[in-house]
C-alpha cells in the first residue's frame, strides 16, 4: 500500500502545466530625436535605443525607420508610418555580448550600422512634396463605429505647416517597438541668402565681407529702427492691453534685424586616415565658425596656405528656439598661396677685424623664415651680389674673402619655406666696413 501511494505521488509530481508563452524581446522606444532645419535642409539626429521594452538583455534590435510627415498637425503615433514618408533606415550593429572577454568579441564596423546607445544624425532634403500638406486621416463614414481621434476644442488649427519626424525601433525579425516622441518645425519663410562671399586674405588672415540679405532693400527692410518718441497727446493717455492669444493659435514667427552665420569647409588633411565615404546615418549637423549669430557682414578667419578652403553665409532671423535660417549664398572655394615676403632683416652690424669681416643683425619674426642671404659689393655698386650660395639660418655670418684696406658694403635679405621658391624679402640697411 505503502509502494503504491509513492507512485502516485511520483506521477503526479511529473505532470504537465499549461505552455509557457515565448519570451518575445522588443527594442524600447525612441526617447530623443531632435529636428533642425538649416535653409533646405533639416538635420534629425537620434539615439539609438539600448534596452528592450522589458528591460531584458541582451537588447533585440536590427534597425531604426526615420519618418517624416508635413502637415498642420502630427498623424497619431500609432498611424505616422501609414501616413508618413520614410526618411532614413539606420542599421544597427549588434552589441558583444555581457561578460564577453574583449579577445571574443568581435572587431566592430562602423560602416556595418550603428551600435545601440548611440547618436546618429540623418539627412532630410526638403523638397518636393515635402513642403506640401501630406495624407490626412479621413473621418469615417455615417454610422461606422470608427471612433474619430479626440482634438481639444479649444485648441485653434496652427496656421503654419510643419514638418515633424518620428523614430520607429524594430527587432531583428522584424517586431516594430513602440512609438517615441516627434520633434518638429515650422516650414515659415527662411531670409534671403547674401548673393556672395568675398574672402580676400594677407599672411595672417583672411577677411571676409559680404552684402546685406535681400540687398540695400532688404538691409533697410531688416535694419532694426530707433524707438520714436510717443505724440504729446499719447502720454495722458490710457494704456490699452492688446488682447491675449490663445496659447497654439499661431506659430510665433521670427522677428527682427537678419544676423548672419559663416561657414567654412577645408579640404581635408591628406596626412589624416582615409575616410570611408560618408554613410547616411553619419552626417553632421553643419557648425558656423562664429560663436553667436553676427550683426555685422564682416568676420575675420585664420589663414592656412595651400589647403583649399570654402565660405558660405547664410542670414538668420530670431533667437533660438524660434530661429530661421536661409540658404546658403554662392560658395567661395580658393587655395590660399603665400605670395607675402618676410620683413627686410634689422639692425645689420659689420665689426673688422684681423682675417675677415663679422656681420651680425636681428633675427627676423615670422615663422616660416627659412634662413637668410648676405650681398656683398663695392661703394661704386648700384647692385649687390649673394655671398653665401645658400641661405644661412643663423643671424650671423663671418666674411673671409676679404682684402686688406679694401672697403665693403654689405646687406642682408631673408627668404621664407614657400616651395620650390621661397618668397625673399627686402634688403636691410646697407653697412660698410674696411677690412683690416
Amino acid at each position: 500500500m505503502i509502494v503504491c501511494g509513492s507512485f502516485v505521488a511520483f506521477v503526479a509530481c511529473g505532470k504537465k502545466g499549461p505552455p509557457l508563452a515565448p519570451i518575445v524581446r522588443i527594442p524600447s522606444a525612441v526617447a530623443m530625436i531632435h529636428a533642425q532645419r538649416i535653409g533646405s535642409d533639416a538635420f534629425v539626429t537620434l539615439a539609438i535605443p539600448n534596452t528592450n521594452i522589458d528591460r531584458s538583455v541582451p537588447i533585440d534590435i536590427g534597425r531604426v525607420e526615420v519618418y517624416g510627415y508635413t502637415g498642420r498637425r502630427p498623424p497619431p503615433p500609432t498611424r505616422f508610418v501609414e501616413f508618413g514618408d520614410l526618411v532614413a533606415s539606420i542599421p544597427v550593429i549588434p552589441p558583444p555580448p555581457p561578460g564577453a572577454a574583449p579577445a571574443e568579441q568581435t572587431p566592430i564596423d562602423p560602416s556595418k550600422g550603428a551600435l545601440p546607445g548611440t547618436m546618429v544624425t540623418v539627412l532630410d532634403r526638403l523638397s518636393g512634396q515635402k513642403l506640401l500638406q501630406g495624407k490626412v486621416e479621413e473621418a469615417p463614414a455615417r454610422g461606422s463605429r470608427t471612433p474619430t481621434p479626440a482634438v481639444a476644442a479649444a485648441t485653434p488649427e496652427p496656421d503654419v505647416l510643419h514638418r515633424f519626424y518620428i523614430a520607429v525601433a524594430f527587432s531583428a525579425r522584424g517586431r516594430n517597438g513602440p512609438p517615441g516622441a516627434n520633434t518638429d518645425f515650422p516650414l515659415i519663410e527662411t531670409p534671403e541668402p547674401p548673393a556672395f562671399v568675398s574672402a580676400p586674405y594677407s599672411e595672417t588672415m583672411v577677411a571676409l565681407e559680404w552684402p546685406p540679405s535681400g540687398g540695400i532693400l532688404g538691409f533697410l527692410f531688416n535694419s532694426a529702427l530707433p524707438p520714436e518718441e510717443p505724440p504729446l497727446n499719447d502720454l495722458f493717455e490710457p494704456i490699452v492691453q492688446p488682447p491675449a492669444t490663445p496659447v497654439g493659435a499661431q506659430v510665433a514667427v521670427p522677428t527682427g534685424p537678419v544676423k548672419y552665420n559663416v561657414y567654412r569647409e577645408l579640404e581635408p588633411d591628406p596626412f589624416a586616415p582615409p575616410d570611408a565615404g560618408r554613410l547616411p546615418w553619419t552626417e553632421t549637423l553643419p557648425m558656423p565658425i562664429n560663436a553667436a549669430p553676427l550683426d555685422a557682414m564682416t568676420l575675420s578667419d585664420s589663414v592656412e596656405f595651400n589647403r583649399e578652403r570654402c565660405y558660405i553665409v547664410r542670414a538668420v532671423r530670431g533667437t533660438p528656439p524660434n530661429a530661421v535660417e536661409g540658404d546658403a549664398s554662392m560658395s567661395n572655394c580658393f587655395i590660399p598661396v603665400d605670395v607675402f615676403p618676410p620683413a627686410a632683416p634689422a639692425r645689420l652690424v659689420a665689426v673688422a677685424d684681423e682675417g675677415g669681416i663679422s656681420l651680425i643683425w636681428e633675427p627676423n619674426a615670422e615663422p616660416d623664415v627659412a634662413g637668410y642671404l648676405v650681398l656683398r659689393g663695392e661703394p661704386t655698386d648700384a647692385r649687390l651680389q649673394p655671398l653665401t650660395p645658400t641661405p644661412v639660418t643663423e643671424a650671423r655670418f663671418r666674411d673671409t674673402h676679404v682684402s686688406t684696406g679694401k672697403k665693403y658694403v654689405y646687406a642682408v635679405v631673408a627668404l621664407d619655406s614657400r616651395l620650390p621658391f621661397g618668397n625673399i624679402s627686402a634688403e636691410s640697411d646697407r653697412v660698410e666696413e674696411t677690412a683690416r
